[in-house]
């Protein structure tokens, strides 16, 4: 009789959890933000991940969350956008990835256009938090980065900084707090997330409607 009702408990807590929680994104989950921009989920792997927003711009991200886009593309019938890379991604691993706390490298931005630039990342790992999502409270890992350009007095100073909350469990960004050279912060979050299944376009633009309009 315990048995069966201890089965029957584990069963509605398991009811509750939202199914994106349990089972990670699935490709074809759409994501909706608080600033109503949508993102579908294309492809995936060990080393990135691949989006597409409403306007159908692509995004290639790399598996560390704090780590700027690999690959941005406008358009699919011409070339443009651009590529980041470092020499070795390993090098830029922090906790848990790895054992360090902080790291500074070298990003190489190679413009479809515009050619070469490198620009300086200084990023640490902040500890763990939380973020609400779906009346679910989801285990996050903080970061925090810079980007510094140095002067002819050989003196940074910083052009953008930004912080970073990835729920691992979503393999996401969750939410995320830019602020440039003037302190202008520009917050963004997850707001609500379609599996595939639910990702009908009427469903999206319902849902960003409300969203919208609850404002």
């Amino acid at each position: 009789m315990m048995r069966h009702k201890m089965i029957i408990r584990i069963v509605s807590v398991m009811v509750l959890v939202p199914a994106f929680a349990m089972a990670g994104l699935k490709s074809g989950s759409v994501v909706i933000y608080t600033d109503g921009d949508v993102e579908k989920l294309l492809e995936q792997n060990k080393e990135w991940s691949l989006w597409e927003d409403q306007r159908n711009r692509r995004y290639k991200r790399s598996y560390l969350p704090y780590f700027p886009v690999l690959e941005y593309h406008r358009f699919k019938e011409s070339p443009s956008g651009y590529d980041q890379f470092v020499t070795d991604m390993s090098a830029v691993e922090l906790k848990p990835f790895s054992s360090r706390e902080s790291v500074r490298f070298t990003l190489t931005r190679k413009d479809l256009n515009k050619g070469l630039r490198n620009r300086f990342w200084r990023c640490s790992y902040a500890g763990q938090s939380s973020y609400r999502l779906s009346k679910q409270d989801l285990v996050t890992q903080e970061y925090s980065c810079s980007r510094y350009v140095i002067d002819k007095l050989n003196t940074q100073k910083i052009r953008e900084k930004l912080a970073v909350s990835y729920s691992p469990a979503l393999n996401l960004v969750v939410k995320q707090i830019k602020t440039n050279r003037q302190g202008k912060e520009t917050r963004v979050a997850v707001k609500r997330i379609l599996t595939p299944e639910r990702a009908t376009a009427k469903r999206i633009a319902r849902t960003v409607y409300k969203l919208h309009t609850s404002r």
